[in-house]
């Protein structure tokens, strides 16, 4: 009687053993993938702070750039208008002063999306006798 008292007392022993090392090892292995999932949330949240940096620095570009491409329109209007109005008032126009008055236009209407209102001036210095050397 008393072995198998002993025996029972043993395998209890030795069954609560068992259970306490795998109730610590799960509690371990849950703390790690606890502590993983921190350091992946904070990786996150560090990445999405980047990125919206990115983004706020990319509109003030843009912001930037569009100001810039509308201080240059409004330049190359002047320009074009005060060149436009000094030919016509010459009465001739040089091919060259022609052709780069033409590129100026262009890149004032076409790639600043200029409004079209120099066309009417355009059409006129078109118009003019070119200079002979």
């Amino acid at each position: 009687m008393q072995s198998i008292l002993v025996a029972a007392l043993t395998g209890g022993v030795l069954v609560a053993i068992i259970e306490g090392v795998r109730e610590f090892l799960s509690w371990r292995r849950n703390r790690k993938a606890e502590l993983d999932d921190r350091a992946e949330q904070k990786a996150e949240d560090e990445k999405c702070r980047e990125e919206k940096k990115i983004e706020q620095r990319l509109e003030s570009i843009e912001k930037k750039t569009n100001a810039q491409s509308e201080a240059l329109k409004f330049i190359l209007y002047d320009r074009i208008r005060y060149l436009g109005q000094a030919y016509i008032a010459e009465g001739e126009i040089d091919f060259d002063d022609r052709r780069i008055l033409n590129n100026m236009h262009s890149s004032y209407h076409n790639g600043l999306n200029g409004n079209g209102d120099l066309d009417d001036l355009m059409a006129e210095v078109h118009h003019l006798p070119l200079k002979t050397r």
